[in-house]
This record gives structure tokens, sequence and C-alpha cells, in this order.
């Protein structure tokens, strides 16, 4: 029998229960260079779910770390009689299993759980799940094997962003098998690509890096982008749109015209447009809150649709001839990811934007300009 110290001895090597961490990943393509070089970077990072929102999207916090540098050079050059087809598949298939050898330890502990210490200095067994991937528009493409042009999450055609419902939705398992259908019936990678591309599926001959991912599926995964899908992409869209309807001066005249006090002068005249701008405008803030009830999701779902039962106005106007935008059809996932998800502000790409200072150009500027990654590791650490 153990004696009582040994008995101690072996429960505090034992776990005393398990847990979930829920995995996010950003990755983004970065410039180094200011003006001249193209230089670029290609950093992957990662934090968990179990952290406050706060902590996490504090950079001095250090609650993200830098997994790995993706490859920026071209797998082959131009010259030596490649394809422009043959050369993006290449890229696919290098980003895909370059991110399949940097998680791969995901996989593992997933299914097994691996043994930890939290915070109270108890052991857990915990499952790493990736939950949430974070990304703008052509990385979403990227990541999800979707055809660029159309919805990572939903099966739109890109012909058919502008309708006010949502699409079937993409799952893991659908786009798995589309991508196998294709390499039965493909011979070569081009044509695997071809074949899977009519179901707006970028596949090929090489796995997705996410497929067997355990209680996964990374269409889910991808996160609402509020700088790049809303500030760079709605908003943008919309400026220039009302721009393109009245001149400055009348602008300026308006704006002249307009008392001290927020909401007490409507304009009569094309008042439909005013409503479509101004709904539009208030979704993008409710969507943005850092909590949210019954209530205010039902704030945003009435101003989304009030957009879209005014934005008619700028065909009228001949502004726009169709809303087949991925940007403005992405607005459509905004709630239910709220209701899955939590917030916004839980996975904007934001956040990791600011560690691009950090892990990429701060690290740049230190080494000598060339072979400058190894330098860089070796600053950081």
């Amino acid at each position: 029998m153990w004696s009582a110290n040994e008995w101690h001895a072996i429960q505090d090597l034992l776990p005393v229960g398990a847990t979930m961490a829920p995995v996010i990943i950003a990755s983004d393509k970065t410039q180094l260079t200011n003006f001249s070089g193209g230089k670029a970077a290609y950093p992957v990072y990662l934090t968990i779910g179990n952290l406050p929102k706060a902590i996490r999207r504090k950079p001095s916090a250090h609650a993200c770390v830098l997994l790995a540098y993706l490859s920026v050079n071209k797998p082959v050059k131009k010259r030596q009689g490649i394809s422009k087809k043959t050369l993006r598949l290449r890229n696919y298939q290098l980003f895909h299993r370059s991110m399949a050898e940097v998680l791969a330890p995901l996989k593992t502990m997933g299914r097994k759980g691996i043994v930890m210490v939290s915070g109270n200095g108890q052991k857990r067994k915990v499952h790493p799940i990736l939950s949430s991937y974070v990304a703008d528009y052509p990385e979403q493409c990227l990541v999800t094997c979707t055809k660029y042009g159309t919805c990572p999450k939903c099966r739109r055609k890109a012909t058919e962003l502008e309708n006010q419902t949502l699409g079937e939705e993409r799952t893991q398992l659908w786009t798995e098998g589309v991508i196998r259908k294709a390499r039965s019936r493909g011979k070569t990678p081009s044509a695997i690509h071809s074949l899977a591309m009519e179901d707006d599926v970028a596949g090929g001959d090489y796995d997705p890096f996410w497929k067997g991912f355990p209680y996964c599926d990374i269409h889910d995964a991808i996160m609402p982008d509020v700088l790049h899908q809303l500030y760079q992409g709605v908003i943008k869209h919309l400026i220039s749109w009302i721009q393109s309807l009245m001149t400055k001066d009348e602008f300026d005249s308006r704006l002249r015209s307009l008392p001290p006090a927020f909401g007490v002068r409507h304009f009569k005249d094309d008042s439909r447009g005013i409503i479509a701008a101004r709904s539009l405008l208030d979704f993008i803030h409710l969507v943005q809150y850092p909590s949210h009830d019954g209530r205010t999701v039902r704030y945003a779902e009435e101003a989304l649709d009030s957009w879209h039962a005014n934005r008619a106005y700028f065909k009228e106007k001949e502004v726009r001839d169709h809303f087949n935008i991925p940007k403005f059809h992405s607005l459509l996932h905004y709630i239910p990811s709220i209701k899955l998800k939590g917030t916004t502000d839980n996975g904007n790409t934001e956040a990791f934007e600011h560690l691009h200072i950090t892990f990429a150009k701060d690290g740049w500027r230190a080494s000598n300009k060339r072979d400058a990654f190894p330098q860089m590791i070796t600053w950081l650490s």
C-alpha cells in the first residue's frame, strides 16, 4: 500500500478534470518595407478564448503568440513557362500544407488532451479546439477553399449575393465531399480544381489544413471582420455612392444647414436614400456593441431590414446596377455569428493588425535586411 505522502504525491500528478480551450488563429500578410523593396511577412498568430477579450485585444498583455512566418516566396517564376492558374494552385497548396505542419499538434491534443496547470495551480486535461479563424476576405476564401467572389460561409453564388436571406450553409463535410468528388473525376491538379470550382470550391489534389481537426467546422470558425468588411468596405462604398448623387456644393450646403444637435433634421427630398444610409450606419454601430441582449440584437436586425428595404434607391439613381458585393452580403452573417460566438470584438482583425508592429516590422528593422527571418526570430526570442 502507498503511504499518505506517496498518495498525495500521486494525486498531485493527476489532473482534476478536463476542460476545453477554444483556439483562435489569425493569419495576415503584411508589408515590411514602406516605399520600395516589396518585402513582406506572413505571420500566423494564436490565442485562446479562455482569456478575457480585454486582455486578448491588448498587445502589451502578450496574450497572443506568434506561431510561424509562412512563406511569401513564389513557388515558381513566371518566366519558366508556368501558367498563372498553375502558379495560383501551387500557392494555395503551399499555404495549406504549411498550415497543416504548423497546426498538426492541435489535431492530436484536441483529441487526446494535454495536462496543463491552470491559474489556481490545479492540473487539468485541456483539449484545444480550433474554434475561430480571424482573417480578411481574400484570406477567408483561401482558408475555407472558397471561390473568390462568393461567400465563405454559405453557398450563395456570386450572382446571388444581393439576396436578402442567407443561402444554404457551407459545412466542412460538404466542402471535403466536393473536393473528394473532384479528385475522383479529375486526372490533373488543374482538372481537379476546375471540377471543384463548379461548386464554388477552390480545391485541389491536396488536403486542406483543417481536415481532421476534432469538433471543428472551418466555415463556422470564420469571424466577422469589422475593419475590412465594414469600415474599409461597406462605408467606403456608401461614401462613393453618396458622392455620385450630389455635387460638392450641394453636399456642403446640406452640412452647413445642420443644427448643432443630432437627429433633429430630415430632408424631405430623396428620403429613401437617407434612410438607407442611416440604417446601414446604425447597423454598423450596433453590431460593434461590447455586449448584447435580445433587444440590441433585434435593433441590429431591424436596421439591416431597413437597409434592404431602401437600398433600391441607389439602383433607381443609377449609382449601382446590383448589390452582389461579398462585403455587403457578409452583413447577413453578423447576427448569427454574434449569437454563436459572441460580440464582434472577440475576433476583429484590427487587434491582430497591431501585432504586426512587434512580431514583424520591428524585427525586420532590427535585421540586416538579408536573410531576415532567422534574425527576426532570434530578435523576438
